[in-house]
């Protein structure tokens, strides 16, 4: 995969700091694992099951590289969940929630521009679960300049993400309130050359840039 994992991890009411530094060593073990198997090319069923879901519901064949980070960190999840009240692990552009969801921790996740480094395209409130942006620089026409995902799990966050920078904004807009996911919907951020839309779910949790967006 190529990342490393970071973490900022709460401990829980009588979780001592050795425990969260395991629990932590453990995640971190957990993504160097998978990015093994899949250096290996070593099947993992949990991948084909997300990639058999996203080709049923979008007609999408994804490779399973490309679900990886969502479920590294879904398994690193479940190394940490235990042992703390609430932690934040990221990976790559996708971030990974731990803990009770309300409004007094969520947290703002930034959508970078891909064509400027120093310019956002808006930022999700993220309550709970997992969030993951794809983005492609220099896009042209109605091609996807960049897809934001907020579902329940890494791996689903990860595989519609994938899956919405093919069918494109419209259909990703049209299709993520009628996805048949578990847990949980997925909601989205979506931009291409009509500009910057969400999906009505979302509400005030999309916060959009004080400046222009071309």
């Amino acid at each position: 995969m190529g990342t490393t994992l970071s973490a900022a991890a709460w401990g829980a009411g009588g979780a001592d700091s050795t425990r969260v530094a395991q629990a932590l060593d453990a995640a971190r073990d957990s993504v160097d694992r998978i990015a093994s198997l899949l250096r290996k090319r070593i099947r993992i069923a949990a991948l084909d099951s997300v990639r058999e879901d996203v080709r049923r519901q979008s007609r999408v064949a994804l490779p399973p590289d490309s679900v990886a980070i969502g479920y590294a960190l879904d398994r690193a999840a479940l190394a940490l969940g235990p042992v703390v009240d609430s932690a934040l692990l990221g990976l790559g552009e996708q971030f990974r929630w731990i803990g009770r969801a309300t409004r007094s921790t969520h947290r703002s996740v930034g959508i970078p521009d891909p064509d400027n480094t120093l310019r956002s395209l808006g930022a999700v409130e993220m309550w709970g679960g997992s969030v993951r942006t794809k983005s492609q620089r220099n896009a042209h026409g109605a091609t996807v300049r960049s897809v934001t995902v907020l579902a329940a799990t890494a791996a689903a966050a990860d595989a519609w993400a994938a899956a919405f920078m093919v069918v494109g904004c419209d259909s990703a807009l049209a299709l993520a309130p009628r996805l048949a996911v578990p847990v949980a919907r997925v909601s989205v951020v979506c931009v291409d050359s009509a500009g910057t839309r969400s999906t009505t779910d979302l509400g005030q949790r999309f916060l959009r840039p004080t400046g222009r967006v071309p």
